[in-house]
């Protein structure tokens, strides 16, 4: 195999899918389900990078901006576009018109075509458009263009691509050792080199190991990059957690038909959402110590959401009664002494490690991509040949067939048979939390479907009975779990 690589979310996907696309032999190992970590727990927005000019990081809002492009052509069924609004509140004007001339900074830059520019809203207009948002010192509202996708979606959709060129893939498949293979030397006392990596991976269903040798191995593990840079020798940490948490309301409670920026106490940017019957609210920013699939969700996480929604809607009173599901994710950032979670750059790294071992940390969402091309750029100088040129950004993940609609919260029989026959659906929790978001979106977190699925999975996989009712309970203990901060929650 020329390329192994370790991390099934949506980075590891878009390295897999551009490798496989240039014409290497290629595998991916992922310790859990697809996207079952931080790809399946973003604010699911596809920025377009202005957030970052306020930074001054010029080269992320360019390459964002263009990634964003990019996504709109080749999964258009997965960036749909929405009007995000952004109040403006001051004594003055002044504030409004500094955002304005940083728009137009944006929109030079990013070249954005003129149907998708910015407007601005004066203050009567503003409270037309999003009724019951406080008023006191309102100036009024930039308005532009952004775009929400499913984000495990993407993930699976990017994987099903590289299935389709030729790539292997397996899911609940830890990297569980790498070792050196193959030296090449040129005598005693001289040099000598590696000739590819041999990665222990665990089959978690099995209970069995097996050994992959490759090339060249790509560490992709988002959160966890450091633990399986330290499978292979000693290293110095360089990924940062941080920690985002959303909750989930429904739309008749804060009924808003755009994403609208709503401040919070320490002047950080909360995000509101809409989409179908549901609004989401997010995000938090604080260090988090371990990497974890589902991170804690805290009392103190969601008063700062609920506080920073109420400041900006006083009539709304939401409360807890009213979010009816929750998600954290971790973000793996490249470590910056003595900054804060948002202060730390949104930029990924690339690591070699003395045995060959290809790492990178850190990246968003909206350029994967990019990372992915840069990845698999440096994966051919390591095998010291040429391949096909990058065409991830011009070949549609859905080639064929009718693509699957994003955050879908219905099922059908067709429905599982498809997660289970063609996406690696091996549990509950991958069909109602990742192929269908039924666990955040659906009115009863998709309770009321946990027993049908668990019989249909249950089928396929030979479980006996005492599987099927584990399923079913630890299903449910997922969805309490979620909501667990709330007086009394057992």
């Amino acid at each position: 195999m020329d390329v192994l690589v370790i991390g099934g979310g949506i980075t590891g996907a878009g390295i897999v899918r551009d490798a496989v696309m240039r014409g290497l032999r290629v595998g991916l190992v992922e310790r859990g389900d697809f996207a079952s970590g931080t790809s399946s727990r973003s604010s699911k927005l596809i920025h377009g990078g202005l957030r970052y000019l306020a930074q001054g990081d010029i080269p992320l809002v360019m390459e964002a901006a263009r990634e964003r492009r990019c996504l709109t052509e080749i999964a258009p069924h997965l960036a749909l576009s929405a009007r995000m609004v952004v109040p403006v509140r001051g004594r003055t004007t002044a504030g409004l018109l500094k955002l304005r001339a940083g728009m137009w900074s944006f929109e030079k830059m990013a070249k954005v075509e003129a149907e998708d520019r910015h407007e601005i809203w004066r203050t009567e207009e503003l409270v037309s458009h999003i009724a019951g948002l406080e008023t006191e010192r309102l100036q009024g509202a930039a308005v532009y263009t952004e775009y929400i996708t499913d984000d495990a979606r993407l993930t699976l959709e990017t994987l099903k691509s590289a299935k389709r060129h030729g790539a292997l893939l397996a899911n609940y498949a830890p990297a569980v050792s790498i070792e050196e293979i193959g030296r090449a030397s040129s005598g005693n006392g001289g040099s000598s080199s590696t000739t590819g990596l041999r990665v222990g991976v665990r089959d978690e269903l099995s209970g069995k190991e097996l050994r992959i040798e490759a090339t060249v191995v790509v560490n992709a593990a988002g959160p966890w990059v450091d633990e399986v840079r330290n499978l292979s020798g000693g290293a110095k940490p360089r990924i940062q957690l941080t920690k985002g948490i959303h909750l989930v309301i429904p739309r008749e409670r804060l009924p808003v038909d755009d994403i609208v920026v709503a401040t919070a106490a320490d002047r950080r940017m909360a995000f509101v959402v809409p989409h179908g019957d549901v609004v989401w609210i997010g995000t938090t920013d604080t260090f988090y110590r371990k990497p974890e699939e589902r991170p804690t969700i805290t009392r103190e996480d969601v008063d700062y959401l609920l506080a920073a929604v109420n400041t900006n809607w006083p009539e709304a009173r939401i409360g807890d009664d009213d979010v009816r599901g929750a998600w954290a994710g971790v973000r793996p950032l490249v470590a910056q002494e003595g900054k804060s979670p948002s202060e730390i750059s949104r930029r990924h790294e690339i690591l070699i490690e003395p045995n060959g071992l290809v790492s990178i940390g850190g990246g968003k969402l909206t350029t994967y991509r990019q990372m992915a091309e840069r990845v698999v750029d440096q994966v051919l100088e390591r095998l010291d040949r040429t391949a096909d040129p990058c065409r991830t950004a011009d070949i549609p993940l859905v080639e064929d067939g009718e693509p699957v609609a994003m955050a879908r919260t219905t099922l059908g029989e067709d429905d599982v048979k498809v997660a289970l026959e063609e996406e690696c659906a091996l549990s509950v929790p991958d069909v109602l939390e990742r192929r269908i978001r039924a666990n955040l979106f659906a009115a009863d977190n998709g309770l009321s479907h946990v027993e049908s699925v668990a019989d249909a999975v249950g089928s396929r996989a030979g479980w006996n009975d005492q599987r099927r009712d584990r399923e079913i309970a630890d299903y449910r203990a997922r969805i309490a779990e979620d909501v667990a901060w709330r007086e009394g929650s057992q």
